[in-house]
């Protein structure tokens, strides 16, 4: 069995889609995207931390600049073809992941959990 799941890990490895995740995640190493992933992080963790304090401490000011953030970064063009890649690996990992689990169980969920 273990020989078998080595064969599919590396079947996936093999596959278009990993590779351009792959080089996808290397591309989000440059200063200035990383400077944006960490400014955008940062800023989410601080307005989840005020947000459900009564009143308004900040909160707006803090929720504009998340905006602008995310903005900044759905013009990024690195960033944007890293989550093409990842959105492109997951449907792929989906599709083994049904093939996969197909008929084992009615009450096993396998689809993928959206937001």
């Amino acid at each position: 069995m273990y020989e078998m799941i080595d064969e599919l890990m590396d079947a996936i490895f093999k596959t278009e889609e990993f590779e351009k995740y792959n080089q996808a995640q290397c591309h989000l190493y440059h200063d200035q995207t990383v400077a944006l992933l960490s400014r955008y992080q940062s800023l989410k963790e601080d307005y989840l931390k005020i947000k459900d304090y009564p009143g308004d401490i900040g909160q707006q000011s803090l929720k504009k600049e998340l905006q602008q953030v995310q903005y900044e970064m759905s013009q990024n063009s690195i960033i944007q073809n890293y989550y093409q890649a990842y959105d492109q690996l997951n449907d792929l990992l989906e599709k083994v992941t049904c093939i996969v689990f197909k008929n084992i169980s009615d009450d096993l969920q396998i689809e993928r959990f959206q937001l």
